[in-house]
Parts: C-alpha cells; structure tokens; sequence
C-alpha cells in the first residue's frame, strides 16, 4: 500500500478464534498478546507477539477475521495504538457482515495504486475465495524509507520484500529441496518432507502494479548447472583463483538427537557462481546495492528453527572434533557454500541467536559428532567438497606456513639423500659436498654457473663456455653476461644468457631466440642434427652438433621466422653439469635412495 505507507495481508486459513483457547489463550488474544511491560514499572504496555508489535509499528491496525463455524466476518480497527492501547483497553471484535465496505473506508480516497487493490478485494473475492481466514491491514507504518522495503516495483526480483520473504521467513523453508533443480539427493528430500512442520503447499503472494506475483516456496538455492556448464566448469583444484570458481555441488540428511529429528544442508557453489546467479543479492561498495539482502549474508554456516534461519554460526568449527573443517570458519572459505542445520533449537526472544540451552546443544560432543559423520561422508563422495577443502587449506596464510615449515623440513632431511659432487682442484672448494640441482631449482644451476664462472681458469679449453653474469633477474632473461675476460659494460659485448634445469627441443622456448646468446642447463639429452626448436614469438632454428660442444651439448642455428625474417645468431646449448666435468676435476657420488635403504631385522 504505497499510497498509505502500509501493507494488507490476507491468510485463507482458520481465522482468529475468540472462544476456542490453546494453553489457555484463544489465538485471538495470543495475537495481541498485550501486557504489563516487565522492563518499566507502571501501566505502560509491554508487547509479547507479533500482532502487539504490528500495533506499536503503525498509525492504525485493521483485523478482519472469521473461522469456519463463524457465520460472519469480525473485525476490529485501532487507531494511534501506541497512544490508546492500554491494559484496559477493549480489543473484543465485532461482528461483520460486509467486511469489502470496512476495507474500503479506511482508504476513502484510494489513488491509482490503491484503486486496483481494493477492486480486487471485493465483495465477490470475500464471497468466493476468502471464505474464512484473517486480513490484517497496518497504515503508516513507521519505517524509513518506507518504499525501499516495501515497494515491489519496478523490479520484482530485486524487491527487499520479496527477498526478504524468501531467504529469511518460514516461506524460505530450507527443508524444502526441490531436487530436480538443485541437485540435492531426491531420497533426503523424502525424509524431509516428514519432518515436524514441514509444508512445501502453502502459496504466498505479493501485489505488483495490477496482479497478485507468486513466489516460490523454499529457501533459494541455485540450480544445478545444466549439460553445457558442466563441460565448461573447472572444478577447485583446476581453477588459477579460487574466487573465480563455478562449481557447484549439494547434500543433504536427517538424524535423531535426544528424541528430535535433525536437518542439514550443504550447497557448494563457488564464489564466482554465486555472485553470478544471486543477481538480486548486494553486493560490497556504493554500487553494490540490489534488494537490500547481502550476499554475504547468506554464505558460510547457519541455525535454523522449524525451517527459517535463526543466525550465523560459524563457531561451529571451532569444536576439536571438526578440526579437519576449521578452514571453512574462514571468510574466504564460506564465499563458497552456505550450510544450514534445522532442528527445534531453543532461541532468545527476537529470534536471531541461540539461547543458552541451544549454544549448549552445538557443542555437545555427540551431536558434533553426527555433523561430523555428515561432512566426512560428503568428502569421501563429492570430489568438489574434497578439492574445496584442500584448496582452501593451502591458500589460507596459517596452512600455508605449516606447509613451507614442512617443505623446508623435508628439504633439510633429503639433502644426504641427494646426488652431489666434490671439486678437488680448487683449494677452498676440496673435501666440501655441493648439491646437484633438481627439478625447479633453475636459481641453483645459476648460482653455480656464476660462481665457477669466477673460478675457471683462464687457460682452460672450455674457458670460452664461461660467461660471466652481470646480472639475475626472475623476469624475462636470466642474466645478462659478458666474455670471462672482458672488461666493458658496452651493449655490443652482452650476451644473454638462460638458465635452465632441463631443456627438450620438443617444449618450446619461453623466450625470444633472437635475444638469448647461451642457455645453461643442468643436464639434458642431445637431440639429432637437424632436428627444430620454436620459441613462444613465432621462431624457430635447428639443431646443429660440432666437435667444439661434443659431449657438451650443441648449437641452434638458421634461426627465423615463420613470416621469412632470418637472424645471423647462434645459440649454444651447455650442460653445465658435463661442463664443470672439462673444466674441473670432479667426483659424483649418487647415495642410495632413502626408501630403498634395508631395513634392520631381528638376528
């Protein structure tokens, strides 16, 4: 109701009794619920209900009720309650019988948003499709920015009132799984179904321009990827970012804890999916304002009672018996997923945290356990779920220094394991171990290349296959270099110069040929006269084998492009492993693997 800053809801179910009592209060009376306050003394009112709050939030209150046995409609209006109602005020309803005329004077000069509500809700419509229930119709309602919240236009999907009656009211049951669309296992959406409370029947909609707009019942989740995602959705460990991740994967059970039946839900769906699909959830910065609902309200772990979330609690895996999960209390890790446990949970008055007996029960040991049992079995099952937990684990800053701390454990405790060598013809070097480089080591092979650069004598035959570095970068070419003996820094004597652990013709060069004078690697094989190498700037060149490298490695030669440009250069291609064996005099010793070592028997 734009026009008059309220709203009218209607509920075609039993209608208000004032005579039938349930714990010894008609429902009538239990909706006002109105009282002494207990915070204040004195006569000053105190409500306990929804309907007493509805009072004290408007400038008028209308209920229009009547059961099925009722031959008339009651109906009752209050105007200014937070001024008139007291403990002595008479809230007794009057009888009825034209319900559509009561409706119609409390908005005596309806304007075009209005008009169409009221045609609607006329005497043909209470006859015949409002036969019993209750109508409660608040004006004035005291909320800021009263169109922000309430108004449904211009855009339904992305209306507050709409989601907010979507992700955070018993409407949203998020017991309610629709497995053919989301994925979830449809035998868990069975045993839901037979849950306390639960009903995926009742129909709820909402006025929009000219129409009543229904909306879906339960909790939103994503739907499932169809065929043609699939081919194209990498899972965890395949994405380079995490936060780029669309995958998506659910599970859901039941269990029996103290006599009462328990729920839970997990949906994965990766950051970049959610952000995606949840279009009418905000976003983070000014800009990211939609409906009013946040997205990152709805990610990570929850509490649910009788189906509606009752709160975040990602505390959760704060108990040791989830310790394999703890990753998931992080920020970055609940961006992924939304985990919701239903149960009868006892929560404080306003509904939005656990009361103490229910933050007692979450961390029982054997409830945790039956958590536990539910999050072990996913993992086992869903590959998505396994990689998820992994991924995170070895992006997250804790997890990732335990495992540099045991990288850097397992090196100290391999190095004897490792092939090595001596040098016995240079002085400071003789009777002291170096360890031979390995795979992903390129740093190591230029250290050493550098190092007995400096050391080779300038007699040696091989002298000339020493470069010595002028510099080292982790960018672009390695170094740049000059002749042993040379003593300018001029641009028309460097040379540029790669290092590599390995180097195969058939992988293609990840620099320019035309730029790179030597490439040093630890050990290769040498390939066959003539055959090609490429690099990654459309060139290519031969291999070209002479006595000058024999036993050394070999040359690339012809080098050009595949549009016809031809460079004079030449490559050379040097282990440095069979280049330190010319140049110096070595000893290799390569000790047993450690698993290979015997193992000591009974004698």
């Amino acid at each position: 109701m734009l026009q008059y800053e309220g709203l009218i809801f209607f509920d075609d179910g039993t209608g208000m009794s004032e005579i039938k009592e349930f714990n010894e209060i008609s429902p009538y009376k239990a909706f006002f619920s109105i009282g002494r306050t207990t915070k204040t003394r004195g006569k000053s009112i105190g409500y306990k209900c929804q309907g007493s709050k509805l009072c004290f939030a408007s400038s008028k209150i209308t209920l229009i009720t009547r059961c099925s046995d009722e031959k008339n409609w009651r109906s009752i209006s209050i105007d200014n309650p937070k001024t008139n109602l007291n403990i002595d005020y008479d809230i007794s309803s009057k009888s009825d019988d034209t319900p559509w005329l009561t409706l119609e004077k409390l908005f005596n000069i309806p304007d075009n948003r209005t008009s169409p509500i009221l045609q609607y809700l006329n005497q043909s419509w209470f006859n015949k499709k409002f036969v019993n229930g209750t109508m409660i119709i608040l004006q004035w309602i005291e909320v800021e920015d009263y169109s922000s919240f309430y108004d449904p236009s211009p855009n339904f999907d992305k209306s507050y009132i709409r989601n907010y009656i979507r992700f955070n009211t018993r409407h949203g049951d998020m017991r309610i799984l629709r497995p053919r669309t989301t994925g979830f296992p449809s035998s868990k959406a069975e045993l839901f179904k037979h849950t306390p409370g639960y009903n995926d029947s009742c129909q709820l909609s909402i006025w929009t321009k000219d129409k009543l707009t229904k909306i879906s019942s339960g909790y939103p989740y994503l739907e499932q990827p169809n065929n043609l995602e699939h081919l194209t959705i990498k899972k965890p460990k395949e994405v380079s970012r995490l936060s780029d991740g669309r995958f998506h994967d659910t599970n859901a059970t039941t269990f029996e804890f103290q006599e009462r039946t328990y729920c839970i839900t997990l949906a994965i769906d990766g950051h970049r999916r959610a952000l995606e699909l949840y279009k009418e959830l905000d976003r983070q910065g000014r800009q990211g304002r939609r409906s009013g609902i946040r997205l990152t309200d709805q990610r990570g772990t929850f509490i649910c009672s009788e189906g509606v979330k009752i709160c975040q609690y990602n505390e959760l895996f704060d108990h040791s018996d989830l310790a394999d999960y703890t990753i998931l209390s992080s920020s970055k890790a609940q961006s992924h997923y939304i985990l919701m446990i239903n149960g009868s949970f006892q929560v404080v008055t306003d509904r939005n945290s656990l009361s103490e007996g229910g933050l007692k029960l979450m961390k029982n040991d054997n409830f945790i356990k039956k958590i536990k049992s539910f999050l072990d079995q996913f993992q086992r099952e869903s590959e998505v779920f396994q990689q998820l937990i992994t991924r995170l684990k070895q992006e997250n800053q804790s997890f990732k220094i335990d495992q540099y701390i045991s990288q850097i454990n397992s090196l100290k405790e391999n190095i004897i394991y490792r092939p090595r060598f001596q040098v016995r013809d240079i002085d400071h070097l003789q009777g002291r171990w170096l360890i031979e480089p390995s795979i992903g080591e390129e740093h190591w092979v230029g250290a050493l290349y550098t190092m007995f650069s400096h050391l080779v004598p300038v007699d040696s035959q091989y002298a000339h296959f020493w470069l010595r570095p002028l510099t080292f970068s982790g960018t672009g070419i390695d170094s740049m270099a000059v002749e042993i003996q040379e003593k300018s820094l001029g641009q028309n004597v460097q040379k540029g110069l790669e290092y590599k652990y390995t180097f195969d013709e058939r992988d293609e060069f990840n620099h320019p040929l035309i730029v790179t004078d030597q490439i040093v690697c630890w050990d290769m094989k040498i390939p066959k006269d003539g055959e090609q190498i490429k690099d990654s700037y459309d060139y290519f060149g031969s291999v070209a084998l002479s006595e000058e490298l024999d036993g050394i490695g070999y040359e690339i030669t012809n080098i050009q492009s595949y549009t016809g440009e031809v460079s004079n250069g030449k490559i050379k291609v040097i282990s440095l492993k069979k280049l330190l064996d010319k140049s110096f005099n070595c000893e290799w010793v390569t000790p047993p693997d450690k698993n290979s070592k015997r193992k000591k028997g009974k004698r």
